[in-house]
């Protein structure tokens, strides 16, 4: 069983932090990764683009880092078919909107 790092409490904010070293729009071994946002020290909210049983998924999957400080999927997270994506980027716009409606565009 693999065991999750605690965070850090002062990374225990959100931070709208990209990693620019991120394997940002490349292939990997869980498809292409379009997003890759730090959510704190042992934490990542990734996006990737990867086929599961010959259908394209995009997945929005929070990561975590084990023991050897390798980052591996956790199991919260979604699988959309890419038909989804449009409803899905709509309520995120809506959500973002209702709680600052200045700060979306």
């Amino acid at each position: 069983m693999q065991t999750k790092k605690m965070a850090d409490p002062q990374a225990s904010q959100y931070k709208k932090n990209l990693n620019s070293n991120a394997n940002v729009n490349t292939n990997g071994a869980h498809g292409t990764c379009f997003l890759d946002l730090r959510r704190s020290d042992s934490e990542r909210l990734r996006v990737t683009v990867s086929e599961y049983r010959g259908r394209t998924l995009i997945d929005v999957r929070v990561w975590f880092v084990v023991d050897g400080g390798e980052w591996k999927p956790g199991r919260a997270g979604v699988s959309l078919r890419p038909e989804q994506a449009g409803e899905l980027m709509q309520a995120l716009r809506l959500a973002a909107q209702a709680v600052d409606p200045m700060g979306v565009r």
